[in-house]
């Protein structure tokens, strides 16, 4: 097991998401609404993502079908994504097959209702997966043909389940503090592997800085456009952390094709600010950079002869900030 998640939705109500992440909580899995209409979008479910980031919890996301065919299922599909669009996540997006009025429509039709959403979710960069209760996998649902391609997420209360299963719903009545109402609690046995695509050469770091004079942090090696990594974390600064053929590297946001990631931060310069430019190996003053100069930190040197001095971007020229 690599952790503990709740489920959250407008039934939900506010949630405090630091006393959640106080008692060992690591995920949430967010309602994103329901059904085929942007009006059906949770009320609560951007103020849960922005809690729920600022708490540090790992995010997922689930959307509540109604879809009586495959073509119902794309557009469900398609309104969860205008939803999310723009949002860093670390779990799947997970269709929500419990809708009991559905269950005349056969194991065959449900089916490839779950697999439509699945597969335009897939298509937009996300992983996929299927939410159903034990009686839905058993009775309405190709589990063993869902399980080949996607998460699976399994509603079964109590101490025991009867399917493998990558998040186990295992209660609908769980406490915590400082909370009014009760959750859905959840094992999280397995996250899924993020792939993403390099978008332009790009070199992978040892750490989440380039320093070309000290040489610290220079790329290991060159990646191509189109070569894909691994996507571990984003520092939050620009940076993320990936796997490439087992080893782990940092490289620049800007160039990965993942949604949502951080920025280099910016600033506007308080006062006049000497920086430095590299002279055959070495740093040597370049000029003042005047008060109200707007810059990009593109990151802060860590290790070595430079630590803590700034790198900074103003459009095409490089300086370091002591």
């Amino acid at each position: 097991m690599t952790g503990r998640g709740i489920d959250v939705s407008r039934w939900n109500g506010l949630v405090n998401y630091k006393a959640v992440k106080s008692v060992g909580i690591d995920y949430v899995i967010i309602q994103s609404g329901y059904g085929m209409e942007t009006s059906q979008k949770d009320p609560y479910f951007e103020e849960n993502y922005k809690r729920a980031k600022s708490a540090g919890l790992k995010i997922g996301i689930y959307h509540y079908s109604y879809a009586r065919s495959v073509a119902e299922a794309k557009r469900e599909a398609k309104v969860c994504l205008s939803i999310i669009k723009g949002k860093t996540l670390d779990l799947p997006v997970y269709i929500d097959m419990e809708e009991d009025s559905l269950s005349y429509l056969g194991k065959s039709t449900l089916t490839k209702i779950a697999e439509e959403f699945c597969t335009v979710i897939k298509k937009a960069g996300y992983t996929a997966g299927v939410y159903a209760n034990a009686n839905w996998f058993r009775n309405f649902l190709d589990y063993q043909g869902l399980r080949r391609k996607y998460s699976i997420w399994l509603a079964q209360y109590g101490s025991t389940k009867d399917f493998q299963c990558d998040i186990w719903q295992y209660s609908d009545s769980g406490r915590i503090k400082e909370n009014a109402c009760n959750f859905d609690m959840n094992y999280v046995y397995k996250t899924p592997s993020v792939k993403v695509k390099v978008t332009k050469n790009s070199g992978l770091y040892p750490y989440p800085y380039n320093d070309p004079v000290g040489k610290t942090s220079i790329p290991s090696l060159t990646l191509k456009r189109g070569a894909v990594v691994q996507w571990i974390q984003d520092d939050k600064y620009g940076w993320s952390k990936v796997k490439y053929k087992g080893k782990e590297y940092y490289i620049v946001n800007s160039h990965l094709s993942r949604k949502g990631l951080s920025s280099y931060p910016k600033e506007i310069l308080k006062k006049d600010t000497k920086v430095y430019v590299e002279r055959k190996g070495r740093l040597v003053k370049a000029k003042i950079l005047k008060k109200g100069t707007k810059v990009n930190v593109l990151c802060t040197i860590l290790k070595g002869r430079y630590k803590g001095y700034d790198y900074l971007g103003k459009g095409k020229s490089r300086y370091y900030r002591k």
